[in-house]
């Protein structure tokens, strides 16, 4: 399932800016740890390379959690917007 839903991600930015595409790998390097970790997880049993392959994608995840967070709006910045919207609605 994860090498699907990979090769659909990677096939979504065919171009793109040099910035675009580097936000774009690291996004698709994210989504891959996060496969990863589900994958490790759904082993019936665990040693100690089980776990290894899961701490590593563990730390990879961590490595590039950042990116998502590079197109999160925060609360105040939420209100701000729906405030503009709302006075332009009526104008």
């Amino acid at each position: 399932m994860s090498r699907y839903v990979l090769r659909v991600v990677t096939q979504s930015l065919p171009g793109g800016s040099p910035t675009q595409r580097r936000i774009f790998n690291r996004a698709t390097q994210c989504t891959r740890a996060l496969f990863g970790i589900n994958i490790y997880s759904r082993c019936k049993s665990d040693d100690d390379g089980t776990l290894s392959c899961m701490e590593d994608a563990l730390c990879r995840f961590h490595t590039f959690k950042d990116v998502f967070l590079l197109r999160r709006a925060g609360k105040s910045a939420k209100a701000k917007a729906n405030a503009l919207r709302m006075e332009q609605m009526k104008n």
